[in-house]
């Protein structure tokens, strides 16, 4: 545990990183099935609001809109199998959430509003 301690900041996101991909390395057999909140809303609803969806392999951090997030999108009508593990990145009209893909489905990690998304980049950024 000491050599955590007297390790740089760079060297341990490199090893948090590395981690990270072990662990994805190893749940790509385990996949989760996801979907958009909004999946099965009304054609009105889908209409009216702006909704999209992001696997998140990467964030900015000095962005302070949904750019701040690297990945694929997903379509918002259909279900997605992802590894468990995932970073989801989720807007519906001005709300934004982000989810981790456990062994339970979808797990919220952070929420917010589109109009004010700098702390929630900065705390997604930790999980990916």
């Amino acid at each position: 545990m000491n050599e955590l301690k007297e390790m740089t900041t760079e060297e341990l996101e490199k090893l948090v990183k590395e981690a990270r991909a072990e662990l994805g390395n190893r749940n790509r057999n385990n996949l989760i099935l996801y979907t958009h909140s909004c999946k099965d809303s009304a054609k009105y609803h889908l209409g009216k609001y702006k909704h999209w969806a992001k696997a998140v392999t990467s964030v900015d951090t000095t962005k302070t809109n949904g750019y701040a997030f690297a990945g694929e999108f997903l379509s918002v009508s259909r279900e997605h199998k992802l590894p468990m593990g995932t970073i989801i990145v989720e807007v519906c009209g001005n709300n934004i959430r982000a989810y981790r893909l456990g062994s339970e489905g979808k797990e919220c990690i952070e929420e917010g509003r589109t109009s004010a998304m700098s702390e929630f980049i900065e705390i997604v950024a930790t999980f990916v």
